[in-house]
Formats: structure tokens, C-alpha cells, sequence
């Protein structure tokens, strides 16, 4: 397997994990650049637990109490030998009611100058409840409007986190792949295969916007790494 780009710039990567009551696993991760020297173990254990403080705080009261966030790892990615951190527990959400199937999720895009075409970056958060559904596929617009004004907070109370000497935070998005080269498999036939830049470029997020559509976490158990 090639090993993903070292970022153009330093950043961290950040992993939720969510745990609901059925056993059902759901999973976020994003990055935030940071300045001065490389962060500890101990910088990202402490940065992981004053983010699920955070999440405590601004989120958990539009996730169903059927969700906990039960971990927050925390990676410097700015070199292959970065060290990591984690904060591990039950921070239990507290929207209480019918709870929607496990698999829903609050998709959150993230905003950002460059326009291209293909995937754009995003959350998807654990579900609030059946009372928050304006129909069937469709979230209603006062828990969007909560969940946006939710989601800035906490990305503005980690931008003014100051952890030893690798701050400041700033939540970013990071761009691992540009084009593709077509690759044949055994029996001849090709498939395009999305190829790594050079290094990872930087957008700085310039919004949130939940979206209506009821999104899913389908497989979004994220990876350990990267």
C-alpha cells in the first residue's frame, strides 16, 4: 500500500468514535493545522480530551441519547514518526425521545475557497430523534440551524485551545489526491485509480452547513492512521 502525503503544512489528524447502546459504531475524523513545534503524546492526550469536552458541551444536546462519543485520537501528521494522544470515555448525548435507525447521520459540509469537482469535505455526526425529522428523508430547518451554530462553536472553541508550544489550532481540510491513471487488473480490463499529490495541500474552512437530506454512516469506522 503507498503511504499517504505528508501534509504541506503541519497538522494533526482528529478520529471520533461513537458508540450507540445496539453496538452500532460510527466514526469522524478531521484535521487541524498547527503552528510552533511538533505536539507530545501528552499535547495530543490533552487535545483529544478538551475536544470531547467540547463535544459535550456544543453537541451532545442534538445527539440522541442513544450515542456516546467513547473516544478522541489524536495523530501529528506532519512526520512519519509523529506522536498520538487519546481521551477515552462515555460523553453521552442528551436529545432524548424516539430515536431515528442507527445508520442516520447530521451531514455537516464543511466550507472552503477552492471549487472542484468530486467529493467535498464533511462530518457526519450521530443522529438527534424522530422529533427532529421533518419528514421521512428530511431534517427540519431549527435543528439544522442548531447543529450549524453547534458546529462553529466547537471548531472555534478548539481554534482558541492553547496546548504547549503547537499552537495555534486552525481546522483545515486536507487534499491527499489529484487525477487518476488507469491500471489494468488481471484479466486486461483498466480501472482509474485516484493518484496522490506530492504533498497534501491546505484549504482553510470558511463554514458549516448541515445539510437537509438525512445523511448515513454507511462505513464511516474510520481508520487508525490516516
Amino acid at each position: 500500500m503507498t503511504t499517504p502525503p505528508l501534509p504541506a503544512s503541519p497538522c494533526v489528524r482528529v478520529r471520533m468514535d461513537f458508540t450507540n447502546t445496539d453496538g452500532t459504531l460510527a466514526g469522524n475524523r478531521f484535521y487541524l493545522s498547527y503552528g510552533g513545534s511538533a505536539p507530545t503524546g501528552g499535547n495530543c492526550a490533552t487535545l483529544g480530551s478538551d475536544i470531547a469536552a467540547s463535544w459535550l458541551t456544543r453537541m451532545a444536546p442534538y445527539t440522541h441519547e442513544d450515542w456516546a462519543l467513547t473516544e478522541v485520537d489524536v495523530l501529528d501528521i506532519a512526520t512519519y514518526t509523529g506522536l498520538s494522544g487519546q481521551w477515552t470515555g462515555s460523553n453521552a448525548g442528551t436529545y432524548s425521545g424516539n430515536a431515528v435507525p442507527a445508520n442516520c447521520a447530521m451531514n455537516v459540509e464543511f466550507g472552503i475557497a477552492r471549487r472542484y469537482r468530486g467529493g467535498k469535505p464533511r462530518i457526519f455526526w450521530p443522529p438527534p430523534g424522530y422529533n427532529s425529522l421533518l419528514d421521512n428523508s428530511h431534517w427540519d430547518s431549527t435543528i439544522l440551524g442548531d447543529v450549524n451554530t453547534a458546529t462553529a462553536a466547537l471548531f472555534t472553541d478548539i481554534a482558541a485551545l492553547s496546548i504547549g508550544a503547537f499552537t495555534p489550532l486552525a481546522h483545515v481540510n486536507l487534499s491527499y489526491y489529484a487525477g487518476f491513471k488507469n491500471i489494468a487488473n488481471s484479466s486486461g480490463r483498466e480501472r482509474a485509480v485516484p493518484q496522490y499529490k506530492d504533498t497534501a495541500t491546505l484549504d482553510s474552512i470558511t463554514g458549516y452547513f448541515a445539510k437537509a437530506i438525512v445523511g448515513s454512516q454507511k462505513r464511516r469506522r474510520t481508520a487508525t492512521t490516516y
